[in-house]
């Protein structure tokens, strides 16, 4: 059942954030899920009136079944890792999906919840009976979204170099270009002074730190065997700052200098392509 209470060690499900990420990508490539027809069409016929879409609410439902079944270590009844971690994430995936299709998200989402989840309590093939559900907080899941998404683009950064494809050279330009964007919008939490507002804040700018270690010993694989990206990748280090940019914006020279020197290698790139 949910809860409205919060959690501190919210952000924690993001040590092992690859590992869900790739299940989430499974689970959310296709619409269907025979095993959860019945309980999901249940859910919105008493539930699909808090949703925009009701068609969108049924496949959520759908997908958060499957997405459970393919996670074992969140049907375990233990409090400790890794179980905790898995309901965590499960918990972050639940309040992201359910939140952006519902017309009144902050208010109804533990309704809507426990509406779902009383469809696959006590039944023939699930017993769903999760006590790790909660509202997140809408700051804190904004956050927990902007970690999220930059983690998606390192995975597939990863997976396009472990390719080692020339295809998609400019498929790589461009995530590495959308995450020097994303990481320069999510830092802006922890300037001095905002990542001590509350402690989610400052574990919110540790975790995003570790990101950015992470991300950046990409720059060690860039050239191998066979393959050179290293002109289609830009390391976080290597972004220009929030500063600089709104400078070149106003189209100050000053600004405009530094940051065609950091955005250099993506004009050239596309003149040659």
């Amino acid at each position: 059942m949910c809860s409205q209470g919060s959690d501190e060690e919210s952000y924690e499900f993001f040590e092992k954030i690859e590992n869900y990420i790739e299940k989430a990508k499974s689970v959310e490539s296709t619409t269907e899920y025979s095993k959860a027809d019945r309980g999901c069409n249940s859910f919105v016929v008493t539930s699909g009136s808090y949703f925009t879409d009701k068609e969108r609410a049924k496949i959520i439902c759908k997908q958060f079944i499957k997405l459970y079944d393919s996670l074992d270590d969140c049907k375990s009844t233990s409090k400790i890792d890794p179980h905790r971690k898995c309901s965590k994430f499960l918990n972050y995936w639940m309040n992201f999906k359910l939140r952006e299709s519902m017309k009144n998200e902050d208010a109804s989402f533990c309704t809507v919840y426990n509406g779902l989840e009383s469809q696959f309590t006590y039944t023939n093939e699930y017993n769903i009976n999760l006590y790790v559900i909660y509202h997140i907080d809408k700051h804190e899941l904004e956050k927990m979204n902007k970690l999220y998404n930059l983690y998606k683009k390192y995975s597939e950064i990863n997976s396009i170099i472990v390719s080692k494809s020339d295809q998609k050279k400019q498929r790589l330009l461009t995530l590495s270009t959308q995450c020097c964007t994303d990481y320069i919008d999510a830092s802006y939490i922890c300037k001095p002074g905002n990542d001590n507002i509350n402690s989610n804040n400052r574990e919110f700018c540790e975790k995003l730190d570790n990101f950015k270690s992470k991300y950046d010993e990409l720059d060690n694989n860039m050239v191998g065997d066979g393959y050179d990206f290293s002109d289609y990748f830009i390391k976080l280090s290597e972004c220009p700052n929030n500063k600089i940019i709104t400078t070149a914006v106003t189209g100050t020279l000053v600004g405009l200098i530094p940051l065609f020197g950091v955005l250099y290698k993506v004009s050239e790139l596309n003149i040659n392509l």
